[in-house]
């Protein structure tokens, strides 16, 4: 009788986004960081490490496109505005950890209405008070099995 035993292949470690983007998740350093406010190209940036689409990213930071171009022509990202660049940046973090960093299956998330979000999508959601959180919240429900 041969006895075998069970080898787990490596795991694949995945940088999350918000370390690509040298953000951090604790509250306190994240704090510091919105303080000093994002240079310019913010949201260029994120769009490039997460190959999410502009659009969409747009919408998970809540801001519109003559906002995200008024800050590429040279506007730091300060103030409320870093706040929601951080906090969306976040989601996406979290959006993409849920679908195991797959770009595809987490754009279609994000666009497709979700019960749990009163129809909304959870683009959309982001862009209301609050609506940052509240998808941050669904995504750790939905990690952890709990039913929304």
């Amino acid at each position: 009788m041969t006895i075998r035993s069970f080898k787990p292949s490596k795991a694949k470690h995945n940088r999350g986004l918000l370390s690509e983007l040298a953000l951090s998740a604790d509250p306190v350093s994240a704090s510091t960081q919105i303080e000093s406010g994002f240079d310019p190209d913010f949201v260029s940036v994120v769009v490039t490490k997460s190959k999410i689409a502009s659009r969409i990213v747009g919408k998970a930071i809540g801001v519109d496109r003559a906002t995200i171009t008024r800050h590429a022509k040279g506007r730091r990202w300060e103030g409320k505005a870093a706040v929601r660049a951080y906090m969306g940046a976040r989601l996406l973090d979290s959006v993409l950890s849920l679908f195991d960093n797959d770009k595809d299956k987490a754009e279609a998330w994000l666009e497709k209405p979700a019960m749990a979000l009163g129809g909304i999508s959870p683009a959309n959601y982001a862009k209301k008070p609050l609506g940052q959180e509240a998808v941050i919240d669904l995504i750790g429900k939905i990690k952890n099995g709990v039913i929304v």
